[in-house]
């Protein structure tokens, strides 16, 4: 090969390698106490979404992620022991709990994460009963949960 080839090719090399990013987004853990300030839920029946976005800003539930993978969470004097675990973005919560809007276990994706705030969110497919009207239909949930840092 001729050294301009050979120079060619270290050259594309050299920009390949630069211009690769690192698609892996470091997120801190989420262990530790965190306080339920508001949860938004928009619903989905039969492929269509309900006009209004429910809203509980009197969502107040307290969850504890604890370092060896337990999670306890706390509501209205009620207290449910689980598991917790975390891949990146993605917080996997087990625990036999729910609020008007949703059962609480499942995946979630780590929307934003600081050393105050904590925002989730997940979609889920079920039964669920309006909180209004008490009927029970089929359908998609997409909630939103806002927590603050307990000290």
């Amino acid at each position: 090969m001729t050294p301009r080839i050979i120079t060619f090719f270290l050259g594309l090399s050299f920009i390949l390698l630069v211009s690769c990013k690192d698609d892996d987004k470091s997120y801190p853990s989420v262990t530790g106490k965190w306080q339920g300030t508001l949860l938004t839920a928009e619903i989905t029946v039969y492929g269509v979404t309900l006009p209004n976005k429910q809203t509980d800003d009197t969502f107040d539930a307290v969850v504890e992620f604890k370092s060896d993978g337990t999670a306890i969470l706390t509501d209205d004097n009620q207290t449910s022991t689980g598991t917790w675990s975390q891949n990146n973005d993605k917080l996997t919560l087990s625990v036999t709990f729910g609020t008007e809007f949703i059962d609480l276990s499942g995946t979630y994706t780590i929307q934003e994460i600081t050393d105050k705030k904590l925002t989730l969110y997940i979609e889920k497919d079920g039964s669920y009963t309006d909180p209004d009207t008490k009927v029970e239909v089929q359908g998609t949930v997409k909630a939103t949960l806002n927590f603050d840092k307990k000290s």
